[in-house]
């Protein structure tokens, strides 16, 4: 049985996205079975008391304050979600959000970036796949200048997740993720899942084993007190060169955004190293190279829960060059897998 369907306060979602939710709460709390975005309140047989009503639940879910005499001038979702977007300030997090070039479909993709945190790996997608989904690639907080890296994995997968909800106006659907991203996929499906109840698809691309400390296949690659001061080491290390050479005014040198690169990339290790996510009832494709299926497809058919459904596909290849060598045939599996998941869900009973 799905919880009930929560935003959670913060969220600054476009007035569109807005007033597709409102519309619903105009539903449910005049009790009837849809409401459009341009339906009037009052047309549909709201009144003084059902204002109140409604009024409370939009300042719940969204953590804001507003009077009951709004509905005067903002009768509408339409309108009623624009009067919410101006009182919600923007998300630090839409600035990661990448759209991706030549991308005209209507179902939106959010591809989470891998080690690098490069964006530009989702310019690999093909013209079949960006043309049935609009795709989003999401980029690494701290490679550009003043910013700072996020610390934990939490943090990240927050932020990702209410940067998408705040964009799109409903939290993402349908995550994927390269390498590591495969791992912050999870996290970010896992608060969708808890926000709407909703099972989301999972798109891993040649993800990292599970509770790995090093993020690759490795022998004896157990998480130990010894190896989180290796890693934290190289933390501090990046962090101050970085910080040294930001100081002497050659932050935008070469060397200086090499530097912001690596401090990057050891922050996001050491946020993710040794991680193994708990299970939720979701939907998940895994594209293992076969240079790391071996230590991948089996850990992650042990990880899915009863409730979890799991497509596992090795192709041929290396983990470095896993997503140029194998473009058509990675979105071929992914378009192929959310067509087979569309057909199950509309297949599934109503819920009561």
């Amino acid at each position: 049985m799905n919880a009930p369907k929560t935003i959670r306060p913060g969220y600054s979602m476009s007035s569109d996205g807005l007033a597709h939710v409102i519309a619903g709460i105009f539903a449910s709390e005049l009790q009837i079975p849809t409401a459009d975005i341009d339906d009037n309140f009052f047309d549909l047989g709201g009144d003084s008391l059902t204002a109140e009503t409604l009024v409370l639940a939009v300042q719940s879910r969204f953590g804001i304050k507003i009077q009951t005499s709004v509905l005067l001038a903002a009768p509408t979702p339409r309108e009623f979600g624009r009067l919410v977007a101006s009182m919600m300030p923007n998300h630090s997090a839409r600035q990661l959000l990448v759209p991706v070039s030549g991308s005209s479909g209507h179902e939106p993709i959010a591809m989470i970036h891998g080690i690098s945190g490069s964006a530009l790996f989702a310019n690999r997608f093909g013209k079949r796949l960006k043309e049935k989904y609009a795709v989003t690639a999401v980029r690494g907080m701290g490679l550009e200048p003043g910013e700072q890296p996020y610390s934990s994995l939490d943090e990240i997968s927050a932020s990702y997740f209410e940067g998408l909800t705040s964009v799109a106006g409903r939290p993402p659907h349908i995550i994927g993720g390269i390498c590591l991203g495969g791992l912050l996929a999870i996290e970010v499906g896992r608060l969708t899942y808890e926000a709407t109840g909703e099972r989301p698809a999972l798109l891993l691309i040649d993800p990292p084993p599970l509770g790995s400390a090093w993020l690759k296949p490795i022998e004896d690659d157990r998480m130990t007190a010894g190896r989180r001061r290796q890693i934290t080491r190289k933390v501090v290390y990046w962090r101050l060169l970085r910080d040294g050479l930001n100081a002497a005014g050659l932050g935008q040198t070469r060397i200086g955004r090499h530097t912001r690169r690596k401090a990057f990339k050891s922050a996001l290790i050491r946020a993710a190293a040794g991680f193994s996510p708990s299970s939720y009832p979701c939907d998940i494709l895994v594209l293992a190279s076969s240079e790391w299926s071996s230590a991948t497809v089996e850990q992650y058919k042990g990880w899915a829960s009863e409730k979890t459904r799991i497509k596992t596909v090795v192709v041929p290849g290396t983990h470095d060059k896993f997503r140029e060598a194998n473009v058509e045939a990675i979105d071929d599996e992914i378009i192929a897998f959310l067509a087979a998941r569309d057909v199950s869900v509309a297949c599934e009973p109503a819920s009561p």
